[in-house]
């Protein structure tokens, strides 16, 4: 059974502003773009896909989001090292590895949780996300950088 989840970004704090720079998938699945909706459409559950930010003043951070025993999930990272965690190597990070992702224990005990909503503050920005809709297969979240 297939999911999407659409993805509406909102940014509060007008003294920088991000752009999504990365769009990652962790198996069977696309990203899409409609009308500034990010739209991530997955195979099924079990696997997620991931947004990182990056602002002209260097702040970043991923937003990952997916589905995982039929329940929606998501995390965010801040405050990334741009030269070694993109995408590409925090998606899989998620995951154990008999499905081939290279673990990070507490990045699967995010995905165990399946919070539908999250925030933290990191140098006194906070980064925010909630899921909008979270029965059936159309998911939708929202993102907010503040």
């Amino acid at each position: 059974m297939s999911y999407t989840i659409a993805v509406q970004v909102f940014q509060t704090n007008q003294n920088a502003f991000f752009d999504v720079v990365e769009k990652t998938v962790f198996r069977n699945g696309t990203w899409a773009e409609t009308n500034g909706t990010h739209v991530l459409t997955m195979g099924g559950s079990g696997t997620s896909g991931s947004l990182r930010f990056v602002a002209g003043t260097g702040e970043n951070f991923i937003v990952t989001l997916g589905v995982h025993n039929y329940k929606p999930w998501g995390d965010i990272v801040t405050k990334l090292d741009p030269a070694s965690q993109t995408g590409v190597v925090i998606t899989p990070q998620y995951y154990e590895s008999e499905w081939g992702g290279s673990p990070v224990q507490a990045r699967v005990d995010a995905r165990w949780k399946t919070l539908s909503s999250y925030e933290v503050t990191r140098d006194g920005r906070k980064y925010a996300f909630k899921y909008t809709v979270t029965d059936g297969n159309n998911l939708k979240v929202n993102i907010v950088i503040g």
